[in-house]
C-alpha cells in the first residue's frame, strides 16, 4: 500500500472542505513529542559522554529550531534485508510534473519567502511532517558554527597514510572497476569507521555523532512506501558489526525529491536532489563494542574551486548486480581512492533549496554500482580537518551507456551545495 498523501491528516478517501483545513498545525502533543526529537536529549550517562560530544554540544545553542507541520500518517513498510530500491531514470512529461506539485510544498520550496523547507520522516511516530526553517538565521549561525569547527571532522589518525600503498590510477570510467575491497583493512580506520551499510541494500557517511548522509531514495520501496530498513551499521564487514546497528529515529530529505514524484518516477533531474539524512537517537553508540566511530567534516566551495578537489568514495556493492567489483564480497565495503584521477565536474542548476541555481549534480570517475547509494564522495583537499564529505553517489552512469577507455565520468550524485552545508551544521548542533 502506497502511503497516505492527504496533507489534512485524515485517511485517504476522506473529504476536504477546503484546502486551508487540510493545511492544519500539528497538535500541542505533537509539538512537544517533536521538540523532543528536535532539541538534543541530555545523556542518561554523564560518563558515556565522549570528548567529541561535549564539543559538538558546546554550540547547540546556536541551533535553529523548524517551525513542524503535520503532513500525513505513514505505512513503513517491511522489506527484504538486503533491500534497495534501485531506481531506473525514465522520461516524464515536465509540464505534468509540474501540475502535480503540491501547493503546501511549494511555498517552501525555493525559500522566496525567507524560508525553506525539507520532509521530516518520524519513524517512531509513523508520521511525516514540513519542518521549515528561517533561512536568513540557519546561515547565520552556519558563520559562526563553522568557526567553532562545526564543519570538520572528528579527530583522525595517521592510518590514512595506509590509503598511499593502495591507490591506483584508473576505473570504470576508463573501463577497468579500479575498487578495492576494505574487508582486511582495519575496523576502526578512523576513515573508514565512519561509513556504514544503511538498511540492508545502500550506503551512509556520519557527518555528525548522530547524522548520516545517504540516498533519498534509499529510504523508500519501489512503490513509494518509507523502508522500514531505516538502521545504520558502521564500519559493517561481512557479518561484523564493529560499532553495532543503530535504529533512526527519523530523517529529512528535500521538498524537491517529492514534489518532482521522484520516489516513484526517478528523472534524470531527480539525481541532483537525491539526498537524505538519517536521525540516529541520543548516544547511539552508548552499547557499541568500539566506541563512536566518529564523523566526516563538510565542504562546499564554488564551481571552480570543486574541479580541483581530489575525490574518493567508499560503498557497499550489491554482488548480484552485473557491475559489482569481481570477486565480490557481500556486506563488505569497497573504496575507490582515486576516480580514475579526473576532476568532478558539476551540472544541472536548480532554483530550489538548497541549490538557487547551484549546479547540483556532481560526476566523478569513483567506481560505483549498485548498493553504493547514499555512500559519501569525500576529499582532502578543502583542509588540514578533513576529510570532508563533498557529495556523495547515487547513479551510475555506467547503467545507461557502456564505459571504455575514453568515459572520464561513470558515476553521478549530490554536490554539498553552500546552502545545504549550512543546513547539515544546523542539524549537528541540534543533534550532538
Amino acid at each position: 500500500m502506497k502511503r497516505h498523501h492527504d496533507i489534512s491528516g485524515r485517511s485517504a478517501g476522506a473529504s476536504v472542505s477546503s484546502p486551508s483545513t487540510a493545511r492544519r498545525r500539528v497538535s500541542a502533543s505533537l509539538v512537544w513529542a517533536l521538540g523532543a526529537l528536535l532539541v538534543p536529549a541530555a545523556a542518561c550517562d554523564e560518563e558515556a559522554v565522549t570528548d567529541e560530544e561535549a564539543q559538538a554540544a558546546e554550540g547547540s545553542e546556536l541551533r535553529v529550531a523548524p517551525e513542524m507541520q503535520f503532513l500525513a500518517p505513514i505505512e513503513i513498510v517491511p522489506v527484504p534485508d538486503d533491500y534497495e530500491y534501485h531506481p531506473v531514470i525514465v522520461d516524464a512529461d515536465p509540464q505534468q510534473r509540474l501540475a502535480d506539485r503540491d501547493p503546501l510544498l511549494n511555498q517552501y520550496d525555493d525559500a522566496a519567502s525567507g524560508r525553506f523547507g525539507v520532509i521530516y520522516v518520524d519513524y517512531e511516530e509513523s508520521a511525516e511532517y514540513l519542518a521549515s526553517y528561517d533561512l536568513a538565521a540557519v546561515q547565520e549561525a552556519a558563520q559562526e558554527l563553522a568557526r567553532l569547527g562545526f564543519a570538520d571532522a572528528s579527530p583522525g589518525s595517521d592510518e590514512d597514510a595506509e590509503l598511499d600503498s593502495i591507490v591506483t590510477p584508473r576505473g570504470w570510467s576508463h573501463d577497468v572497476d579500479n575498487r578495492i575491497s576494505l574487508e582486511d583493512i582495519s575496523l576502526t580506520h578512523s576513515t573508514f569507521r565512519k561509513f556504514g551499510r544503511v538498511g540492508g541494500g545502500c550506503t551512509g557517511a556520519l557527518f555528525g555523532n548522530r547524522l548520516v548522509l545517504t540516498a533519498a531514495h534509499c529510504i523508500f520501496d519501489a512503490s513509494g512506501n518509507y523502508s522500514a530498513n531505516h538502521y545504520f551499521r558502521a564500519r559493517r564487514n561481512g557479518s561484523e558489526l564493529p560499532y553495532g546497528t543503530v535504529i533512526s529515529q527519523g530523517a529529512v530529505y528535500p521538498i524537491s525529491f517529492t514534489n518532482d514524484g521522484c520516489q516513484t518516477t526517478y528523472t534524470a533531474s531527480c539525481v541532483k536532489n537525491d539526498w537524505a539524512i538519517l536521525i540516529l537517537p541520543a548516544n547511539p553508540w552508548a552499547t557499541s563494542p568500539n566506541g563512536a566511530p566518529g564523523y566526516f567534516g563538510v565542504a562546499a566551495a564554488d564551481d571552480a574551486t570543486v574541479a580541483t578537489w581530489g575525490t574518493s568514495n567508499v560503498g557497499y556493492p550489491d554482488c548480484s548486480d552485473s557491475l559489482a567489483p569481481s570477486p565480490c564480497t557481500s556486506h563488505v565495503a569497497y573504496g575507490d581512492f582515486s576516480c580514475a584521477g579526473v576532476a568532478p565536474a558539476v551540472s544541472d542548476p536548480d532554483s530550489r533549496w538548497p541549490l538557487y541555481g547551484t549546479n547540483g549534480k556532481l560526476r566523478t570517475g569513483c567506481d560505483s554500482s549498485a548498493g553504493h547509494s547514499g555512500g559519501a564522495l569525500y576529499s582532502t583537499s578543502p583542509g588540514v580537518s578533513g576529510p570532508y564529505i563533498i557529495g556523495n553517489t547515487v547513479w551510475n552512469q555506467c547503467n545507461a551507456s557502456t564505459c571504455d577507455a575514453n568515459s572520464l565520468y561513470s558515476s553521478a550524485g549530490i554536490r554539498i551545495s553552500t546552502s545545504l552545508r549550512d543546513y547539515m551544521l544546523n542539524l549537528r548542533a541540534t543533534y550532538p
